[in-house]
């Protein structure tokens, strides 16, 4: 892998990142599962901020997106922005893009004036779960099931006051 540039996402991207995103999601579960595009599809259209991280030789190598307040789930706090997506390319994991991806869209989120985001994750994908919990995400509420996957889910909640500083 070559030098890693993150920037802010765009529209020319969408169709890359939703490759990445069924190819990683293809890599988590072993198997494909029906709709995984067609239900990220349009948080691209909703996005409150967007980041790439772009191999500067070859192309995206993993994105993050977080949604506009009220695009989650009816527990979520009600201001916060929903990082909706995070993915890194099969190939280009353990090398710390997800946690680069993440740290950028909270510190972006904060810069915006956001006192908080929510993610939700698939409380069964221990390699995202221990990344969240290592860099502050705390557990909002009780498990649930995955809309599409039926599979137990976990929301977190991140307190972004003094990112913005960083």
């Amino acid at each position: 892998m070559n030098k890693i540039e993150y920037r802010a996402g765009a529209a020319a991207d969408t169709e890359e990142c939703l490759s990445l995103w069924v190819d990683a999601c293809l890599t988590r579960d072993g198997a494909a599962a029906i709709g995984v595009a067609e239900r990220a599809r349009p948080k691209f259209d909703d996005s409150e901020c967007w980041i790439v991280a772009e191999d500067t030789s070859t192309e995206i190598v993993g994105f993050g997106l977080a949604t506009k307040p009220g695009s989650g789930l009816l527990g979520d706090p009600p201001a916060a922005p929903v990082i909706g997506l995070l993915a890194v390319a099969p190939d280009a994991q353990g090398r710390g893009l997800g946690a680069n991806l993440l740290m950028a869209l909270t510190t972006e989120l904060a810069l915006g004036g956001y006192d908080q985001s929510v993610l939700h994750v698939l409380a069964d994908h221990h390699t995202a779960v221990h990344l969240y919990e290592k860099m502050g995400w705390r557990q909002l509420g009780e498990p649930f099931q995955h809309f599409l996957l039926r599979r137990p889910t976990q929301a977190y909640v991140l307190n972004l006051h003094g990112l913005s500083a960083c």
